[in-house]
């Protein structure tokens, strides 16, 4: 990882919530671990940046303070995790998944809580969040609801392990256990549909060993050669009959942190979809094929 790239900021977008406030602790911790600066950002949607009303009063202006007055808080929330001097703040005018989308071209991790100011209870992923992971150029963090599930003593980074194209995943789930000082838990789930249906009344029949065997051996062969990259990283492989996303949320239920793939695109895949909603702890989604951010 060359100097320019570590230097690269976390970003994490905030509005008046407390997830955002937890989530700029997380970011951070996150800053803090990577020596890199922390970006703290409020995106001023439609609605705050109307500019006048009847009464001639300066909405414009007021919404601004209050913004940078809302950021400067967030700045003073993490006083003591990272120096003063690294912390940047800003107040854009945008859409805010399209001003995080853009934050997300020159950062190495954005954070976000799942549900911001105006979320739906019992909706874990709220619309902003769902989005920006869609499009980001660089991994992207999403905290889950501090009720859903408390866990003490929580270690261990998971990562779900498809058996290609794995090597963006497994980079940053490495450098994250790395970082962390902890094991890393990596999970291959699969379920054959097709296999399972067409040999529903005769399964006797079928070796599950063999195909156990067979799936055991796709995990294997994708961390080929990540023992001698990460040697302090100690790996506990999984290979679990299951739909993936059921997998890895159970997997993750006592883990510091959870880290899937996406495959770029306007709407998230029905396993990253899965696992943003019903994670207990914070996911890390890593865009594939983005040529991007470590």
């Amino acid at each position: 990882m060359t100097q320019e790239l570590r230097a690269r900021p976390v970003v994490v977008g905030v509005d008046a919530s407390q997830a955002a406030l937890r989530a700029t602790c997380f970011a951070a911790e996150e800053a803090t671990r990577r020596s890199v600066p922390l970006r703290i950002v409020h995106a001023l949607g439609v609605f705050e940046g109307m500019t006048a009303s009847p009464e001639h009063l300066d909405v414009s202006g007021l919404v601004n303070a209050g913004a940078q007055t809302l950021v400067q808080a967030m700045a003073d929330s993490v006083g003591g995790l990272v120096p003063a001097h690294q912390v940047h703040t800003s107040v854009v005018e945008g859409d805010p998944v399209e001003v995080l989308r853009h934050a997300s071209s020159d950062a190495s991790l954005v954070v976000l809580g799942g549900r911001g100011v105006g979320g739906i209870e019992g909706l874990l992923l709220g619309s902003t969040a769902s989005r920006v992971v869609a499009t980001a150029d660089c991994p992207v963090a999403v905290l889950p609801h501090d009720t859903a599930v408390r866990a003490r003593g929580r270690r261990s980074v998971v990562v779900g392990v498809e058996g290609r194209g794995d090597e963006e995943v497994l980079a940053v789930a490495f450098a994250e256990a790395a970082a962390r000082r902890t094991d890393l838990v990596a999970v291959h789930a699969w379920q054959d549909v097709v296999l399972e249906t067409a040999f529903l009344s005769i399964s006797p029949l079928i070796d599950w060993d063999v195909v156990m065997a067979d799936e055991e051996r796709v995990l294997a062969e994708a961390l080929a050669g990540w023992s001698e990259k990460e040697p302090d990283v100690a790996v506990r492989e999984v290979v679990v009959r299951e739909k993936t996303a059921r997998a890895l949320v159970a997997a993750g239920l006592t883990a510091e942190l959870l880290v899937v793939g996406h495959r770029r695109r306007r709407t998230l895949g029905s396993t990253t979809h899965g696992v943003l909603h019903r994670a207990n702890c914070p996911v890390v989604v890593v865009p594939l094929g983005a040529g991007g951010n470590p």
